[in-house]
Formats: structure tokens, sequence, C-alpha cells
């Protein structure tokens, strides 16, 4: 009899313990790979309540390179596919909403519940254009209208089930923080935007002031050099990430004098700190290109928006030993293809856009170095009356003669991996439409001129050219490196 309580015993005991396992089983989201993560950045969501048909959201449309009307959908696509992929860990390097308005940043926080409900944990990090943001609008009906963007602790409010709350350490300075999303791989999340500087009207400023640049602040470069949690992961041989939204490496030469506001001012000071926390790769976005620049000792992988043709996402997936990365890279296709064709098309369409941004550029420059030759080039009789004489006739002159090899850099840079042979037949078709520019706003001397731009200005504006398109940093200096953009390991 004994020995039959004991029988029942044990079987009621199994039979429960099946039931709890179970139920357990039932009730706990499922959990992704341990060893796969996911990146996606930029993607400047719009909340479909704040666009509609009207011309205000068809100026909008028309006017941006990225797939703006459509951004919302493209997040919910994305998630599908993530979900179906099941990363233990999704990346989203900034630039969360289009421009920084509060009803996005809810629209997304709900995508991300869908993930957080299905085991994939997301960490997030701020990028320019999300926070305080003066520029926030709506586009319904005829005109765009200002509605509420959100401040650094609303921020943190609506995203706190995405790195906030469950950080082992926060920056009192900025919504930088520290986490272990992966037991033994620490991510440092840096805050590089400059968003306490912005003022807006609707909030009760005297004016709007948008500052798009990046750094770090002193007291956050403090935080991350005295942080115990980095500390302690060094001396357990633990290995640490770091993600931010600003470029921290060169991407292209020359990116720090061209485009300034896309590298963080400074970035000696950002790298000294990282290597001291045994940071060897940093993850990034902002400048909309699929592209990985490799320093001394770390690696920046900026990858590009996902509200822009080709709409690239990034799969990071760690050894047995969590001491190497190997990044894959693609181009997201789920959805309706005529949108990514729109998207390809906006690309295609966007010489005046880039006209314009190479204009301003060129025009303070052109005009100082015209005064400071005008007594060499009036002794040779050079007539210079055919010049443009605004920034407006600069940029109508660019467009005729360079849109095509400009948008072509562009397709190419944007996708990344570049090829080199299209390197030289951009090249060629620039130095082309430069000369064919000279004929026509200096044809009795054309010639002289022409060899006068080519042997002086082309030599400066080449090597940035080569860097890009053949996918080279340093150029011609013994650190030059070419570093696979779209799939590459890196040791951590």
């Amino acid at each position: 009899m004994k020995r039959i309580v004991v029988a029942l015993l044990c079987l009621i005991a199994l039979a429960s313990s099946t039931m709890q396992a179970a139920a357990q089983k039932k009730s706990t989201p499922m959990n992704g790979s341990p060893h796969k993560i996911m990146i996606i950045s930029d993607i400047h969501l719009l909340a479909p309540s704040l666009h509609d048909d009207g011309e205000a959201s068809r100026q909008l449309a028309a006017g941006d390179m990225k797939l703006v009307l459509h951004s919302d959908l493209i997040m919910q696509s994305m998630v599908d596919e993530i979900l179906k992929e099941k990363p233990a860990l999704l990346i989203i390097t900034g630039d969360l909403t289009f421009n920084g308005e509060a009803q996005s940043h809810h629209q997304l926080a709900s995508h991300l519940k869908r993930l957080h409900q299905n085991g994939v944990r997301t960490l997030v990090i701020p990028g320019n254009h999300d926070v305080n943001n003066p520029h926030s609008r709506s586009f319904l009906a005829a005109e765009a209208q200002p509605v509420a963007t959100v401040s650094a602790g609303e921020f943190a409010s609506i995203y706190h089930d995405y790195g906030y709350d469950n950080a082992s350490e926060r920056d009192p300075a900025s919504l930088s923080y520290i986490c272990e999303p992966i037991p033994g791989l620490v991510m440092l999340a840096i805050d590089s935007n400059r968003y306490d500087e912005n003022r807006s009207i609707a909030r009760g400023d005297s004016l709007n002031a948008y500052f798009n640049g990046g750094r770090v602040k002193d007291a956050t470069l403090e935080w991350i050099k005295n942080s115990s949690t980095l500390k302690q992961a060094r001396s357990r041989g633990k290995k640490v990430m770091a993600m931010m939204h600003h470029h921290l490496l060169e991407h292209i030469d020359g990116e720090a004098r061209m485009l300034p506001n896309y590298i963080v001012s400074n970035r000696d000071a950002v790298v000294a700190a990282l290597e001291q926390s045994g940071v060897h790769v940093v993850f990034t976005g902002h400048l909309h290109i699929t592209d990985a620049a490799a320093g001394n000792s770390i690696t920046d992988v900026a990858t590009g928006s996902a509200s822009t043709y080709p709409l690239p996402m990034r799969t990071i997936t760690l050894n047995e030993k969590l001491d190497t990365i190997t990044v894959t890279t693609r181009f997201f296709d789920g959805i309706d293809a005529g949108i990514v064709e729109q998207g390809k098309r906006l690309i295609e369409g966007s010489g005046p856009a880039l006209a314009s941004v190479v204009s301003r550029r060129l025009w303070d420059a052109m005009s100082k170095k015209l005064q400071q030759l005008q007594p060499m080039l009036s002794s040779m009789n050079i007539d210079m009356s055919h010049l443009p004489a605004s920034e407006r006739e600069l940029r109508a002159l660019l467009l005729r003669h360079l849109q095509e090899p400009l948008t072509r850099s562009l397709l190419t840079v944007t996708r990344g991996n570049e090829n080199p042979q299209q390197a030289p037949l951009i090249i060629d078709a620039i130095k082309q439409g430069v000369q064919v520019m000279i004929a026509e706003v200096m044809p009795a001397d054309a010639d002289t001129v022409g060899d006068f731009l080519i042997e002086n200005l082309m030599p400066r504006v080449e090597p940035m050219l080569r860097s890009a398109l053949e996918d080279i940093n340093r150029l011609g200096t013994p650190q030059q490196s070419s570093t696979p953009d779209h799939t590459l390991s890196i040791a951590l």
C-alpha cells in the first residue's frame, strides 16, 4: 500500500510540474537566438495621424529623399521580418522619428511593443531629429502645422522598456546608458546629440534653433571613463560594444571638413574613452550610408536609413565565445515593390538637392578664391563676366552639367560596398562636366582656365571622391585601408 501511495504522489508531482512547465511556456514570450542581433537606423517615422493625401503631405513627399509617408508601413513590415528572424536583440541607432513629433514617438513605441511581447529586446538611442525639435510638424490638409515634440525626460519615459529601465547605469548629463542585453555582452549607448541647445517658439523660446551636429559632452566622457559597469566588464572578461547616432570615424576622407555635422566634433576624445573601455566596434547612423570604417582599434559600422532606398538592415552574429562578430547586410524587400522603386526614384531625382548642398559649400570658397585670383586672371586678359553672380546661378550651372554623375555617386555611396570599377567612370564624368561648365562661363579662355582648375582643384576633390567611391579610408597614407561594407568580421 505504501508503495502505491508513493507512486501516486510521484505521479501527482510529475503531473503538477508538467502542467506548471506548460503554463510557463504558454505565458513566457519566445526568446530569440542569444547570438543574433539586428540593427536598423534612421527610421524617421511620421505617425499616420500626422499626414494625409493633402497638399502639405504631397509637398513633403516630393521634397524629401526619405519615404516619409510610408515610414510607418515600412516599420510595421520590418517588425514582421524581425519576428521571423527571432534575434535576441534589436539595436536602433537614432532618428527614430521624422522631426521628434510626440505622436510619432508613441507610434514607434507601439511597434517596439510587439517585439518586446515576443521576446525580442530592443535598445534605442536618440538621434538629432528626436528631442526638442522645433521643426516638429503635422502635414494635414494644405499647410504644415507645429505639433508637440518631446523633452529628453519624455524620450526616456516613452522608451523606458527599450534601454532606460533596464540600464545598469545611466548618465546624469545625457540620455546615455549602459546595460547587458546578452549575458557576457555589455552595450554602451552614447547620446551624441545637441538637443539641449535647440530652441523652440512653440515651447516659449524667442526663436527656433536646431542643431544636427554631434558631440559627446565632457561630463558624459567622464561618466564613461569612471563607469563601474565597464570596469567590471573588463575585469570579468565581458565584451563591450557601443552605439550612437553620429559617426565616430570618417567614413569618407574629408568628412570632418566637408560634412562636419555628421561626425562627432570631439572624436579623438571619444575614441580615447572607448578604447579605455575596451570597445572595438561602434554602431552608428545619421548620414544614411551603409558603410564601415576601421580605425586603429575601433570599427565604426554605419547603417543607412530604414526609410530611404535601399532600406538596409544588418544582422550581427556573435560566435560562441562572444569574442568575434560577423556583420551581414541586406536590403529590405518585404513591402510593395512599388514603394522600393519609388524610393530609388527619389534618390535619382535628388539632383537639385545635391546641387544645392554643393553650391552652398562652394559659393563662399569660390567667391573668395576668385577675388584672390582676380589680379592674376586680369593680367592674363581672362574675361570673367560670364561667371555665376550668385549661389543660385552656380546651382543651376551644376545641375546642367553635373547632375548625372552626382546622382550616380549618391546611389553608389548610399548602397555601400562601392564598386571600384565605377569610380574612374564617375570621376571622369565629373571632370568632363567641369570642363563643359568652364566652356559655358569662359568661352574664350576655356582651355586655359580648364587646365588650371583641373590641375589645382581636382587634386583636392579627387581623393575625397575616390575615398567615397572606392571605399578607401585615409587614402595615400600608411594607414590606408578598405573595409567591406556589407559583410565583415570584427574581433571584440
